[in-house]
């Protein structure tokens, strides 16, 4: 996905949208094989016994994550028999029509990335199908432009590497990394050491550091307070907790601990953060521990 074409979308032209959709299936219904001819993600918000399966690999989905899958892939989903599965997803290409546009995202095969829930992805592709849904002023460039972010945001997950170095393996560096970061989102209200971070990955302190550094930009200390802030600010939109037990809730035990890193952060004091981005043009996206929506589920969205 180079940044040339991130930057060429904003011309409205270089990305069309096909279908989306939120549909909640039913337990042990199975999807495909199917081939399509255009790019697909797919967003699972929670984890669960799905099985995808392409070429000869298969993964079960047991955490929140999306799947890219590239246009002309063969592939097929093994919905969870336990449980009806909630997942949302967007269909797209260029707009020459070709399967292969070349200022798209060039993958081999599909691309599975966890720790979504800390972007800001789920709230984009949600945005998307809300838009699509009202048909409102601009709705179809809006959606687009909301891809475009959506897809830079998913680059990101793939992980980060110093000008003229080599590409990070998804498998081999960036997954030990994920866990960590995993780690961190279901402890944030506990004290966390590097030492945990590093037996979570399985690597050694000092190697976990240095990788860790390599792929976020950031020591994991940084990282953890990074977090902290990102759940607070969530929570400040999204929840009518006070100050105080938000900052205990996201593992602060000194409120003006909390003030001051949330004034080096964001930049702001967190009741201006409050009543900035409480808009309520904000209030269909889902609650941190909720569900809702403004667009109806199992529908179909399609666009010209």
């Amino acid at each position: 996905m180079p940044p040339d074409w991130i930057h060429s979308a904003f011309e409205f032209g270089a990305i069309r949208l096909v279908t989306s959709g939120d549909f909640v299936v039913k337990p042990g219904w199975v999807y495909g094989p199917v081939c399509h001819r255009n790019y697909q993600i797919v967003y699972f918000p929670a984890g669960s016994e799905t099985r995808y399966v392409w070429a000869d690999k298969s993964i079960v989905l047991n955490k929140p994550c999306v799947i890219i899958t590239p246009p002309g892939e063969t592939h097929s989903y093994e919905f969870d028999k336990s449980q009806p599965v909630r997942h949302l997803f967007i269909t797209f290409y260029g707009d020459d029509g070709a399967v292969e546009y070349p200022k798209l995202p060039k993958l081999n095969e599909s691309v599975c990335l966890n720790s979504v829930e800390e972007t800001f992805v789920p709230h984009l592709i949600k945005q998307i199908l809300f838009l699509a849904h009202k048909k409102v002023y601009l709705w179809e460039e809006r959606c687009k432009l909301l891809l475009v972010s959506a897809l830079a945001e998913l680059e990101g997950l793939k992980g980060m590497r110093p000008a003229g170095s080599a590409a990070i393996s998804d498998t081999k560096n960036s997954w030990p990394v994920l866990k960590a970061l995993d780690y961190i989102d279901r402890n944030l209200k506990e004290t966390i050491t590097i030492a945990q971070l590093a037996r979570e990955a399985g690597w050694s302190h000092e190697h976990f550091t240095r990788k860790f550094v390599q792929y976020m930009g950031m020591t994991p200390q940084k990282a953890i307070v990074k977090r902290r802030i990102d759940r607070a600010c969530q929570l400040l939109v999204y929840e009518k907790w006070n100050i105080s037990e938000i900052a205990y809730a996201v593992g602060f035990q000194n409120v003006h601990y909390f003030y001051r890193t949330f004034m080096k952060v964001t930049g702001m004091t967190a009741t201006q953060y409050r009543k900035i981005f409480s808009s309520p043009h904000l209030k269909h996206l889902a609650p941190v521990t909720g569900l809702e929506a403004s667009y109806p589920l199992n529908q179909y969205f399609r666009y010209s």
